[in-house]
């Protein structure tokens, strides 16, 4: 991109008044100075080289046809910059592209223009997928060179439809609540808040459709160091390929069970005595029981928490049965039933995690071609994990737990200015800011990432 010099006019050197408060005024001036507002992107870029994901993406994926021109690896990661400082489009690159001083502080001379960001994500198939989902694999195995305490993984499965607008978007659908949209099935790991695996699908598919498949696919992303896994999903993924898959696998799960009738009657035909109360919760019961469902190979364990409603108008129901709601959870793993149940329970975080991701990283779906949005959704989930990365592995412990937006707040979005002289870059932060010190501890720390995953 060629720069141009620009002529400050007179006024704004001598600053021009503006009144923002009472007997308070404001001269507004210019510079030619590099500043920017982009200085997190020096620590997402600094991770991403401790990690040596530039090297991983360029091994794998080869979607271009000549070597000229930007690598693989800087498309990808240039649109996964755009969303980790908040950018919702792609045009919103252009801020990025326009931003002299964090290129200088990145070390790029230049960042794909929205157009050629685009041309490059039409330029994927199936296939150039599948390697790049090779490579975020290859990432994670890396990663977890770091997270050596953590040897399990509970991974929770939901879907989520992201409603798109024009008749053209390639995909998109009604789906079961009406909305014109197209579908992503997420795979979180629980113990990392991680987005492990994320596919896009057409707006009316069902949310189960493809679960054996999209299992399979995440299994290949899981890191080496990783000796046991649960599965959680709601009853979306309740099928007997599921849970074949899984006792195949060697994994645990817990998956929310359809209330079918046949289930119900056995259900609701258990004596009282084998009902467990709640000792906190007077209203509350547990029970189980061994149930196998047409066409499945044989019977699994089903846990069931009963719940007495309140009366109506103070009437009571003619057939006991109808005085509970039940909620039913088919599993294989051992334990008690409301000890199992409430590990369970615990999916609901799920909602949330999508929640900060698609407001966070994916506002929206912007491309016209389908494998296109797959791309741009894959580039968003590169950083959101990024971002959990530094959070988790060089920032101040007490990071460890806080929202995608704090995490961008504090660290993401600091003004600095940067020079350079003497064949040194220098990248000055004020003092004045709140959260410097972090932004320094992350800093100091990232080195020692990069010299632990080398020494291993």
């Amino acid at each position: 991109m060629k720069k141009v010099k620009i002529k400050i006019p007179e006024e704004l050197r001598e600053g021009i008044p503006l009144k923002t408060g009472r007997n308070h005024t404001v001269r507004l001036e210019v510079t030619d100075e590099a500043l920017t507002v982009h200085t997190g992107l020096s620590l997402f870029y600094a991770m991403a080289e401790a990690l040596e994901i530039p090297r991983v993406l360029d091994e794998h994926v080869r979607v271009k046809q000549r070597e000229s021109g930007y690598p693989e690896s800087e498309h990808l990661l240039a649109l996964a910059a755009n969303a980790f400082v908040g950018g919702d489009y792609l045009e919103d690159l252009e801020a990025l592209r326009e931003d002299v001083a964090i290129q200088r502080a990145i070390g790029r001379k230049d960042l794909p223009d929205p157009t050629t960001a685009g041309d490059f994500c039409r330029r994927f198939t199936l296939g150039h997928l599948l390697q790049l989902n090779r490579a975020f694999g290859e990432i994670e195995q890396r990663v977890y060179e770091r997270r050596p305490e953590i040897s399990e993984w509970t991974i929770d499965m939901d879907a989520k439809v992201h409603e798109v607008y024009g008749e053209k978007k390639q995909g998109a659908a009604k789906s079961y609540n009406g909305i014109y949209s197209l579908q992503v099935m997420y795979g979180f790991v629980h113990e990392t808040d991680e987005l492990i695996h994320s596919e896009l699908r057409s707006g009316n598919t069902h949310p189960g459709a493809g679960g054996r498949g999209f299992l399979r696919r995440l299994k290949r992303k899981i890191p080496a160091g990783i000796k046991g896994v649960h599965l959680r999903s709601d009853s979306a993924l309740y099928s007997q390929e599921v849970v074949a898959f899984c006792e195949e696998e060697g994994w645990t799960f817990t998956i929310t069970a359809d209330q079918t009738a046949p289930l119900m009657r056995q259900i609701e035909a258990l004596p009282e005595s084998a009902w467990q109360r709640d000792p906190e919760e007077d209203s509350l019961s547990y029970g189980e029981l061994w149930y196998q469902p047409i066409k499945w190979t044989h019977p699994y364990r089903y846990l069931v928490r009963r719940g007495k409603k309140g009366a109506k108008s103070g009437q009571g129901v003619l057939f006991e049965a109808l005085n509970y709601s039940y909620y039913v959870v088919v599993t294989n793993r051992d334990g008690g039933i409301k000890e199992v149940l409430e590990l369970h329970d615990k999916r609901a975080v799920t909602e949330r995690r999508i929640g900060q991701f698609t407001h966070e990283f994916l506002f929206h779906l912007p491309m016209e071609g389908f494998l296109s949005n797959w791309v741009y959704l894959l580039c968003a989930q590169l950083a959101y994990n990024l971002s959990l990365w530094i959070r988790d592995l060089v920032l101040p412990p007490f990071y460890r737990k806080k929202h995608m937006k704090r995490i961008r707040r504090t660290i993401g979005l600091i003004a600095s200015k940067v020079t350079h002289g003497g064949r040194q870059i220098r990248l000055k932060i004020s003092v004045l800011h709140r959260w410097w010190r972090d932004f320094v501890y992350g800093w100091q720390r990232i080195p020692r990432i990069q010299g632990a995953i080398g020494a291993g």
